[in-house]
C-alpha cells in the first residue's frame, strides 16, 4: 500500500517538482497550492505525512504544523524553509516537526528526507517506543544520527533571548554545511553536546553516522583501540577484529567529547590522523582512508591545558577551525524564567499533567540561585518541581527545596569537614576522594561525577597515595 503524502506550497513550480519526485518514488501524492484547502482535506482524510512551505499567503507553515499537532498528532510534518532561517526550523522541530528542508534542494535530498521519516516511523512502530541509542562494547554511543528528541527537545538549552544564544543559532547555517572541525568550549551542563548534535543534524552529513565518544570516561589503555579499532591478537583480550570510532563515523561526524582528557602520548597519533585523513588499527600495518568531520568539546580552559603540557598546541589549532563558546547560565540570567517555563511546559506534556506556572517566590529564588550545573541543573530542578506539584497549578519553593533533595556534594563536603581537622589542601583533597569512593562503592567514575572532576584527576590523586615518590 502506498504511503499518502500531502504537499503544500503556493509556488506551482516547487509544488510540481515535489509531486514529480514523490510519484516516481511510488508515493500517493496530493498537492495543494492553498493551505486552507489542504487543512480541510487533512481533516477529512489524514495522510501519513504533510510537507509544507513555511511562507505562504493564506496561512503559514507554522499554522499548518500547529493544526496537525493539535488535531492529528500521528501525522508527520516536514517544513520547507529558505536558507538562513535555521533558527526558525529549530524552533519548529522543537515544537514537533519531524524535519526541515532548505531551499533550494535537490530531488535526491528531498526524497532522502521523506524516506527517513517513514524509516523512523517504521522503527518506532516496531519497538512501540522512541528509537534508542545503541551502546558499543567500550561504552561509547554508536547512534547513526542524533534522534529527533535528542537534537531538538534537548535544544531546549538554547531557548531564550540572550544575544549569545541567538548568535549560536544564527551561525548554524554557516558552520553546519562545511566539513571543517568545530571546537565547542563551555562548562558542564551548558549544552555543548547538544550544540554538536545540531551541527550534525543541519549538515550535509545528517544521513550519515554520528558517533560520540566521551574521552573522559574511557580507560587510558582502551582509548587508542576505541578510536582506531584493533585486529585480533593486537593485545590481551583482543579476541576478534573490531572497528574503531573513526571507521564507524566514516562519511559522517565524530564527536570527541572532553577531548582534552585524551592522553598526551595519543594526541600525536590523533593529530596525524586528522592531517592525513587515514589511520591504522592497533596491531595492523594496513592504512585505511576516512572522511570524517570532527567536532570536539571541552569544559577546560584550553590555554591553561596547553601551558601545563597536557594538551598539544598543534592539535588545538587543527581542531579549532570554528571556535564556539557556550555561555554559562549565570551569563544569561534573564533567560532563566523563560527556560524554566519552557521546561514546565515540556514536562507537563510528557507527564500528562495540567498546565503550571512558577510562584513569585520561586521566580525570585531561581534568579538568585547559583546554577553550577547550568541549564542541565535548571532542567532537573524544574522537572522535580513538576513532579512534586502534580495536582497543583503552581510550583512553589517548597516543591523544589526540600531537605530530602539536599545536594550530594554539599552533604559530602560537610561530612568531610566534620570528620577531619584542618589539614593541608592535598590531604583535604584525598579525604574528599576517599569519602566519594566510599559513597560509590569504589567506583572511580561515579566518584569523579560526585566531585565534579575528571576520571583522570581521581586516578592521578590516588597514584600519589600509592607511589608518593614518583
Amino acid at each position: 500500500m502506498k504511503e499518502c503524502i500531502y504537499i503544500i506550497d503556493d509556488d506551482p513550480h516547487i509544488l510540481s517538482y515535489m509531486r514529480e519526485h514523490l510519484s516516481i518514488n511510488n508515493f500517493d501524492v496530493q498537492a495543494f497550492r492553498s493551505p486552507v484547502k489542504a487543512i480541510e482535506a487533512l481533516d477529512e482524510a489524514p495522510p501519513a505525512l504533510v510537507i509544507s512551505d513555511v511562507k505562504m499567503n493564506e496561512m503559514t507553515g507554522d499554522e499548518v504544523l500547529n493544526h496537525v499537532l493539535r488535531e492529528h498528532p500521528g501525522v508527520g510534518v516536514i517544513l520547507i524553509t529558505g536558507f538562513g532561517n535555521i533558527s526558525h526550523s529549530v524552533n519548529a522541530m522543537r515544537k514537533g516537526a519531524f524535519d526541515y528542508i532548505t531551499k533550494p534542494f535537490s530531488g535526491t535530498e528531498f526524497i532522502s528526507r521523506v524516506k527517513r521519516y517513514f524509516s523512523k516511523k517504521s522503527d518506532n512502530q516496531a519497538e512501540n517506543l522512541p528509537a534508542r541509542k545503541a551502546t558499543g562494547p567500550s561504552g561509547y554511543d554508536v547512534s547513526s544520527r542524533p534522534s529527533q528528541r535528542e537534537s531538538f527537545s534537548a535544544s531546549d538549552r538554547f531557548v531564550g533571548e540572550h544575544p549569545k544564544v541567538k548568535k549560536l543559532l544564527s551561525i548554524l547555517p554557516q558552520i553546519s554545511p562545511t566539513s571543517a572541525p568545530v571546537m565547542i568550549q563551555g562548562e558542564s551542563g551548558t549544552g555543548k553536546e547538544v550544540y554538536a548534535s545540531l551541527i550534525h543534524r543541519f549538515s550535509n552529513r545528517a544521513d550519515q553516522p554520528y558517533i560520540k565518544i566521551n574521552c573522559a570516561n574511557l580507560p587510558s589503555e582502551l582509548v587508542e583501540s576505541t578510536l582506531f579499532g584493533h585486529v585480533k591478537g593486537a593485545f590481551t583480550g583482543a579476541i576478534e577484529d573490531r572497528e574503531g570510532a573513526f571507521k564507524k563515523a566514516d562519511g559522517g561526524t565524530l564527536l570527541l567529547d572532553e577531548v582534552t582528557e585524551i592522553d598526551i602520548n595519543l594526541q600525536a597519533k590523533l593529530l596525524r590522523v586528522l592531517q592525513e585523513k587515514e589511520f591504522k588499527k592497533v596491531g595492523s600495518q594496513k592504512t585505511e582512508k576516512i572522511d570524517v568531520r570532527i567536532i570536539s568539546t571541552t569544559n577546560r580552559k584550553i590555554a591553561r591545558a596547553i601551558n601545563e603540557g597536557y594538551f598539544r598546541k598543534d592539535l588545538y589549532y587543527r581542531l579549532n577551525v570554528f571556535p564556539i563558546r557556550i555561555p554559562m547560565l549565570s551569563e544569561r540570567i534573564k533567560d532563566i524564567p523563560i527556560l524554566a517555563q519552557h521546561f514546565i511546559d515540556r514536562f507537563t506534556r510528557e507527564f500528562g499533567l495540567n498546565e503550571k506556572s512558577l510562584s513569585k517566590e520561586l521566580k525570585k529564588h531561581l534568579l538568585r540561585r547559583d546554577w553550577e550545573g547550568n541549564v542541565r541543573e535548571l532542567e532537573n530542578y524544574i522537572q522535580r518541581g513538576v513532579i512534586m506539584s502534580q495536582d497543583e497549578d503552581e510550583i512553589t519553593l517548597s516543591h523544589v527545596e526540600n531537605p530530602i533533595f539536599e545536594n550530594v556534594n554539599e552533604e559530602l563536603t560537610r561530612e568531610v569537614m566534620n570528620d577531619i581537622p584542618v589539614l593541608p589542601i592535598e590531604e583535604m583533597e584525598l579525604q574528599m576522594i576517599k569519602k566519594a569512593l566510599e559513597k560509590t562503592d569504589g567506583n572511580q567514575k561515579e566518584a569523579a561525577k560526585l566531585l565534579k572532576v575528571s576520571d583522570r584527576t581521581i586516578r592521578n590523586k590516588l597514584k600519589k597515595i600509592e607511589f608518593p615518590d614518583e
